[in-house]
C-alpha cells in the first residue's frame, strides 16, 4: 500500500510546490514594469551608422533600430520627387524610470560649404508623471520660405541625424518615419492657425473599447461622422493607444473623464493618486497636445479620492490637418498614459486598473485641402515615380503612394509571432503544467471510488 500512495504522495506535494510557484510568479510579474508600447516598423537592412560621413541610407517608410545613450546615429534619404517635401518623424519608447528625450535634425550639403545647412531640429522628452511614455518629434525639410527653403528642397540628398538626451544607460527602442509629398499649386492657405478654437465634447453612449499598446494594435475610433464616448480601464503603469483617422481640415478633441476613487482604493489614495497624461501623436510619430489654459483645461488629472465625488477631467486638441500647421492627413493616436506605482508602495500593493471615460470628438473646420501638382518628376527631371496621383501625393514606401501620410506601415514576418515571447512561453508552461496536475487529481478521485 506504501508503495502506491508514495507516488501520489510525491505528485501531489510536486503540483502544489509548483502552483504555488506559479502564483508567486504571477505575483511578481505583475509588479514589474508594463512592457513598453510596440512601435511597429520593418527593420533596417544593415546597422545604423555612428559615423556622420557614412549615414545609412533610407528609404521611405517606417523603419526601427536601438540608439545608445551617447552615439548619435546618421542616415541619408535620397530625393525621388523633384521640388518635393521630405516629412522626418522619430519615435522612441523609453525603458527605464529615468528622464529621457529624442532628438532629429534634418540638413542637406551645399556648394562650397563644409557644414549642413539645417532644414529642421525638433526635439522631445519625457514626462516625469509618466516616464515610460513613448517620445516623438518630426521636422519638415523644404516647408520654408525663402532661401533656406530653395536650398532644402532642392538638394538631391537629405542627412539625418537622431540622437538622445537621457539619463538612462539603457537603449531606446525607436523608429524613423519617412514620408515624401509631392508639390503643391496651391497650399491652401499659408498662414498658420495660432490658437485652435475648440469645444470640450460632451459624452454620449457609451461603448467598450481598450486601448492597445501597439500602434499597430491600436483599435480605430473614427469620430469623423459624431462623438464616440468610450468607458475602459488603464493600469498603473502602462500607456494606451487609440487610432483616430482625420483628412484636410479636422480637428480633434479629447476628453478623458477620471471618477473619484472607488471605496476599495480610497484609503491608498485619500490624499493622493496615480497621475494620467494624456497626447496626440500624428502620421509621423510626432507627438503632441494642444490645451487652452485660459479657460483651466488640463491634458493631466489624478485618481484620488474624493468625498464629494468630484471627477477629474483631462482635455487635450491638435491643430486643424493642414499643411500651414504641418500636420497632414492619415492616423493620428490618442495616448493616454498612468503613473506607475510608486517604489515606496510597489511592496504593499499590486498595481490599480483606473476606470476612464474617453470621449472623442473631430470638428471639421473647412479649411481648403491643398491641390497637387497634375504629374511629377524625378529628381534628375525625367519621369516620376510610378503610381503617383494628385489625389495621391504621399510617397510612404517605394513605388507605393498614399492619400494618406500614415501610408500601412509593415510588420517583419519575425514579428508576426511576437505574441510568443518568452513570457507568454512561460505562461503556457504554466498554464499546461498546472492542467496536467489538475487532470492528475482528478484522475486520482475518479480512481478511488
Amino acid at each position: 500500500m506504501l508503495s502506491r500512495r508514495l507516488p501520489a504522495a510525491f505528485v501531489g506535494v510536486v503540483c502544489l510546490s509548483w502552483l504555488t510557484l506559479t502564483t508567486g510568479y504571477g505575483a511578481a510579474a505583475a509588479l514589474e514594469p508594463s512592457d513598453p508600447v510596440d512601435l511597429g516598423g520593418s527593420s533596417l537592412s544593415g546597422t545604423a551608422s555612428t559615423n556622420p560621413a557614412q549615414p545609412t541610407p533610407l528609404a521611405p517608410g517606417l523603419w526601427k533600430a536601438t540608439l545608445a545613450p551617447e552615439f548619435p546615429q546618421y542616415f541619408s534619404y535620397q530625393r525621388r520627387i523633384n521640388d518635393s517635401t521630405v516629412h522626418v518623424g522619430v519615435l522612441g519608447a523609453p525603458q527605464g524610470t529615468g528622464s529621457d528625450g529624442i532628438r532629429v535634425n534634418a540638413g542637406v550639403q551645399t556648394e562650397g560649404s563644409t557644414d549642413l545647412t539645417s532644414c529642421g531640429d525638433e526635439n522631445d522628452s519625457t514626462d516625469y508623471l509618466a516616464p515610460f511614455a513613448v517620445v516623438g518629434n518630426r521636422v519638415v525639410v523644404g516647408d520654408e520660405d525663402g532661401s533656406t527653403g530653395d536650398t532644402c528642397r532642392a538638394a538631391d540628398t537629405v542627412v539625418i541625424a537622431v540622437s538622445r538626451s537621457s539619463s538612462s544607460l539603457d537603449d531606446l527602442p525607436y523608429v524613423i518615419k519617412i514620408v515624401e509629398e509631392a508639390p503643391v499649386s496651391d497650399a491652401g492657405g499659408i498662414e498658420p492657425d495660432d490658437k485652435p478654437e475648440y469645444d470640450v465634447p460632451d459624452p454620449v453612449s457609451t461603448t467598450d473599447e481598450p486601448g492597445a499598446a501597439s500602434f499597430d494594435e491600436a483599435p480605430k475610433v473614427d469620430a469623423r461622422s459624431g462623438t464616440i464616448t468610450i468607458e475602459t480601464t488603464i493600469k498603473e503603469g502602462t500607456e494606451l493607444l487609440w487610432r483616430v483617422p482625420l483628412t484636410w481640415g479636422d480637428l480633434p478633441v479629447v476628453r478623458v473623464d477620471v471618477p473619484a476613487a472607488s471605496k476599495e482604493h480610497a484609503e491608498d489614495f485619500a490624499y493622493s493618486g496615480p497621475d494620467l497624461t494624456l497626447h496626440f501623436i500624428d502620421p509621423l510619430r510626432g507627438r503632441f497636445r494642444y490645451v487652452n489654459t485660459e479657460r483651466e483645461d488640463s491634458a493631466t488629472g489624478q485618481y484620488v479620492a474624493s468625498t464629494t465625488g468630484e471627477i477629474d477631467q483631462l482635455v487635450a486638441s491638435g491643430y486643424p490637418v493642414r499643411r500651414a500647421n504641418g500636420r497632414l492627413p492619415g492616423d493620428y493616436w490618442i495616448s493616454l498614459a498612468a503613473e506607475a506605482v510608486p517604489e515606496a508602495e510597489v511592496e504593499d500593493r499590486d498595481p490599480v486598473d483606473i476606470p476612464v471615460t474617453i470621449t472623442v470628438a473631430v470638428d471639421a473646420t473647412g479649411a481648403d485641402a491643398p491641390t497637387y501638382d497634375a504629374a511629377v518628376l524625378s529628381q534628375d527631371k525625367k519621369a516620376g515615380p510610378d503610381g503617383y496621383s494628385p489625389g495621391k501625393p504621399f510617397l510612404v514606401a517605394d513605388d507605393t503612394f498614399s492619400a494618406a501620410a500614415s501610408g500601412n506601415p509593415v510588420v517583419d514576418d519575425e514579428d508576426s509571432e511576437s505574441w510568443l515571447s518568452g513570457r507568454h512561453l512561460a505562461g503556457l508552461g504554466l498554464g499546461a503544467a498546472s492542467l496536467a496536475c489538475v487532470a492528475g487529481g482528478l484522475f486520482r478521485l475518479r480512481a478511488r471510488r
